[in-house]
């Protein structure tokens, strides 16, 4: 029971974080600060079997993201808000053009391939993942290179994925992603 106490407090904890981060980017942009919604939702009378088919749907990228994701899909990621408005797309087009697109159907795998040097250690991605009401937050370990050590020297980080479900499909994503500044450029040899 107090493990499910401390998941709660996590995941309410992150939603929180990821949506005043959204609203001080909006204060920052000029933009009308968006409401933030009660999380999980106060009304909520979510059965088991619906949590369950919640998890399932975002755990298991399968499928069209048409069935999986609605059109009014909102993002808060501040990485996606960026590149969907500088490419003129809504949240929804945004989404589906990196995750929905021809050859990666049923979620793209996304990033740069596989870096040069010593990889990390393979790892369980995926650690927790908790359901109440309509929200399904994934805690996931990533092992990262320790920047201030010799290479081959890792350490583990973790991240978050959280996740509105209303009739069946996702409406809502939050996440612990940032925008990260440009990479320098190469140093001359």
């Amino acid at each position: 029971m107090r493990m499910r106490t401390i998941m709660r407090t996590l995941a309410a904890v992150g939603v929180f974080a990821a949506g005043a981060g959204t609203a001080q980017l909006a204060q920052q942009q000029g933009q009308a600060t968006p409401q933030v919604r009660a999380n999980p939702d106060p009304n909520c009378r979510a059965t088991p079997e619906q949590l369950e088919a919640n998890k399932q749907l975002v755990m298991n990228p399968v499928g069209n993201p048409n069935d999986r994701i609605d059109p009014s899909y909102k993002q808060h990621n501040p990485a996606f808000i960026k590149g969907g408005r500088e490419a003129g797309m809504t949240d929804y087009a945004y989404f589906m053009s990196r995750f929905g697109g021809p050859g990666r159907a049923g979620g793209g795998q996304g990033g740069r391939g596989p870096a040069a040097g010593p990889q990390p250690p393979a790892g369980n991605p995926v650690e927790i993942v908790v359901a109440e009401c309509d929200i399904v937050a994934v805690f996931h370990m990533n092992n990262r290179q320790d920047p201030t050590a010799a290479p081959g020297t890792w350490y583990q980080a973790f991240t978050f994925d959280t996740w509105r479900v209303r009739n069946g499909k996702i409406v809502e994503h939050w996440d612990s992603a940032v925008i990260n500044p440009p990479a320098p450029p190469p140093a001359a040899q």
